[in-house]
This record gives structure tokens, C-alpha cells and sequence, in this order.
């Protein structure tokens, strides 16, 4: 069974997040009423954060470099926020985030497995 993230808790779960996944390399994908769709690859993590102003909460996933010499930057913004639920390794790091909106779409955060992309870098 999925553990979902209290409500309550988004905030605070996600400081922590991204203070445990800061720089990972990234990819976001998405499954909704136009099917399973890839936004991004590779952009390193560099946060999450909860705007809980107004009827419904949105989550911003922030993804790219720290600099002006990494140019490639994404903000994924999921409105209508309604489940958190995080997917941890056997190992206990974070393997994913999966955000559902109201509607039923599901958004994945998913971190790349450092065995691929040590092999993609060579």
C-alpha cells in the first residue's frame, strides 16, 4: 500500500525533501487524459515548494543549475494538489514523489539511477 503525506505535513516534508535531494538528476513524468507524457531529463533537482494560497494548493518542482553557467532551468507547477505519496529505495534514498491533482493526474518526480548515468557520462 502507498503512504501518502499528511495534508499538514507538505510543507515541512517538502524542506526536507529537497534538503535530502539537492543536485540529483532528475526527470518528471506525467499521466493524465492525454496519456503518459516525459517533460524533462537530467536537470539536477533544486527544490519543492507548497503555495497553499487560494481554494486549492498548488506544488512547484523547481529542476536545473545554481549558476549563470547552467542555462537550463524548469519550473513544473501542479495545481489542485489532492495527494503527496513518496516512493523510497531499499536502500531508504528517495526514488520518486508522485503528486495527484484533483482530477486524477498523476505527476512523477523520479531520480535517476547514478549507475546510468555514470555509464551515459563515459
Amino acid at each position: 500500500m502507498k503512504e501518502k503525506i499528511d495534508r499538514n505535513l507538505w510543507n515541512k516534508y517538502f524542506a526536507d525533501f529537497t534538503r535530502r535531494n539537492q543536485s540529483r538528476p532528475t526527470y518528471i513524468q506525467l499521466f493524465g487524459e492525454f496519456g503518459a507524457q516525459q517533460e524533462a531529463r537530467g536537470l539536477p533537482f533544486a527544490g519543492i515548494t507548497l503555495d497553499a494560497d487560494g481554494p486549492s494548493p498548488s506544488v512547484e518542482i523547481m529542476l536545473g543549475g545554481r549558476d549563470a553557467d547552467a542555462t537550463r532551468h524548469l519550473t513544473h507547477v501542479i495545481t489542485n494538489v489532492s495527494e503527496v505519496i513518496p516512493k523510497q529505495g531499499l536502500d531508504g534514498r528517495d526514488e520518486a514523489l508522485e503528486l495527484t491533482s484533483s482530477n486524477g493526474d498523476r505527476n512523477l518526480l523520479l531520480f535517476e539511477k547514478e549507475a546510468r548515468m555514470a555509464a551515459a557520462a563515459h
